[in-house]
């Protein structure tokens, strides 16, 4: 009787391709909600001559730094450079668990994702009280989703399991 010995050629800490097809989707996501959509709307204020804004990510950058209305330190740098940070560095961990094949990138994207939706979250309520912000998400728009669904995709992606 003879025993295989040979070692394994699957890796321990291997990536499932449909663990990186979703986290690329989740990557995407992040990329195309910083690139144009609109992430909030607010209505117009006659009374107080106020038209009505439509604005994108680099529109929410511009109002975060401009003075016109107040602010967090998290809002005006998650909107300058926290913002982009993260889903550059999502997009090349993404790409490298998907590349390398290595679980432990797959860890590195959760944890990622999990600061990524505390500091947009706290972006996007800014100085609102947690009830004035509550009254201000009907006004959310496709960008804003885009980053929390790309968030929670990738956090998900880390925890699809290798097939056997």
């Amino acid at each position: 009787m003879t025993v295989d010995t040979a070692p394994s050629t699957r890796s321990v800490l291997s990536v499932s391709p449909r663990s990186a097809v979703v986290g690329g989707i989740g990557a995407l996501c992040l990329l195309i909600s910083a690139l144009g959509p609109t992430w909030l709307t607010t209505p117009a204020v006659p009374a107080a001559h106020i038209p009505a804004l439509s604005l994108d990510y680099s529109d929410l950058h511009k109002l975060s730094r401009s003075g016109q209305v107040p602010t967090t330190w998290i809002q005006q740098n998650f909107f300058s450079w926290i913002g982009w940070t993260l889903i550059i560095a999502m997009l090349l961990v993404v790409a490298g668990a998907a590349l390398l094949r290595r679980r432990p990138l797959n860890l590195v994207a959760v944890g990622l994702s999990v600061v990524g939706l505390v500091l947009g979250l706290f972006a996007a309520k800014g100085a609102l009280t947690w009830s004035q912000f509550s009254n201000e998400l009907p006004h959310l728009q496709i960008g804003a989703y885009l980053l929390v669904g790309g968030f929670i995709v990738t956090l998900i992606s880390g925890f699809i399991p290798e097939r056997n």
